[in-house]
């Protein structure tokens, strides 16, 4: 287990601290985040032992198959809130946060980039809004809806460039990057949809332990975040769907011309294949076979009746 104490510091930096000191400084109510990672199911109870932690929150922290969550507790609030998903990563991931009087807890079993980038920012740089827990709460969300935005415009930069490529036509593989992209944009849009209802239930919840009232509008921020990356997803989800279609409009257009083709040959070489069939039966009696120009008329015959399709089909424009 990877485990990390930072301490909200008089000036409202992050500081970094120890765990020991964390427990030790409980009684002078400083506001602490202790973010965990890989922790074991005993590793976890052992840490959270002090608190009196409902049992539930335990179970949900490292639960694979458990949904987002927002719930109250007797001695703390619970947020199990989704994380943007990698293109390639086909599970959907989350972080669940144990939200106490004076500290906030982030439980993970990957590296999330964006925690690592609130502790690099706002070590020296960048000041909390409060000295509080809530105020450390609302970075960590306020920087995932962030994210929700730069991944929603690179989704649309995307489906930009496939755009590009099916109106050329240039890539045998367009409804497979079409379905690809898809899928990936399906899960965005349910991690978007997972994060604006753990913060609209923040909004409105009531939690005497964890209270977020002083920071409303901060939180309204972030949802009108969210409100707009879902808003840009679902453009692109209507573009990916007409684009889907199109291409297997272009898709269909290319089999019938290659249809088209091989119904021009079949239809030149059948009254050729006729006149062989005819000169090729074992009669006795076929008096031109024995005329010295038999041969070279029926070629000369087939050449006419060749061209002669040729030539009609290309008047018709079937080979436009």
């Amino acid at each position: 287990m990877n485990l990390q104490a930072f301490l909200l510091n008089e000036n409202q930096h992050l500081e970094p601290s120890s765990i020991e000191a964390f427990f030790a400084s409980l009684e002078d109510g400083r506001p602490y985040w202790i973010d965990m990672e890989r922790p074991s199911q005993a590793e976890l109870e052992e840490f959270l032992s002090p608190f009196d932690i409902h049992p539930l929150i335990l179970e949900t922290c490292l639960e694979v198959t458990a949904g987002y969550r927002i719930a109250p507790y007797e001695h703390a609030l619970f947020l199990r809130i989704p994380i943007q998903p990698a293109c390639d990563d086909t599970a959907q991931s989350f972080l669940p946060i144990i939200c106490l009087p004076r500290a906030i807890i982030t439980i993970h079993e990957k590296p999330v980039p964006t925690l690592q980038s609130i502790v690099k920012d706002f070590s020296t740089a960048v000041k909390f809004h409060t000295k509080s827990t809530p105020s450390i709460l609302y970075q960590i969300i306020d920087r995932l809806t962030d994210q929700d935005i730069t991944l929603a415009l690179d989704a649309r930069n995307e489906v930009d460039l496939l755009e590009e490529t099916v109106d050329r036509g240039e890539d045998a593989e367009q409804i497979d990057r079409i379905l690809t992209l898809k899928k990936w944009i399906a899960r965005l849009s349910t991690t978007f949809e997972g994060q604006r209802y753990c913060i609209t239930t923040l909004l409105t919840i009531e939690s005497e332990v964890f209270d977020v009232k002083d920071l409303h509008e901060y939180f309204r921020d972030s949802l009108a975040n969210i409100d707009h990356a879902l808003r840009l997803i679902a453009h692109q989800q209507n573009r990916l769907a007409e684009l889907y279609q199109h291409s297997q409009i272009m898709l269909q257009d290319r089999t019938n011309k290659r249809l088209r083709l091989l119904t021009i040959i079949s239809a030149i070489f059948m009254p050729l294949t006729l006149i062989a069939g005819i000169y090729g039966m074992n009669f006795q009696y076929m008096p031109e076979l024995r005329w010295a120009y038999a041969y070279p008329l029926v070629i000369i015959v087939m050449a006419i009746l060749a061209i002669g399709l040729l030539w009609a089909f290309y008047r018709k424009g079937w080979f436009k």
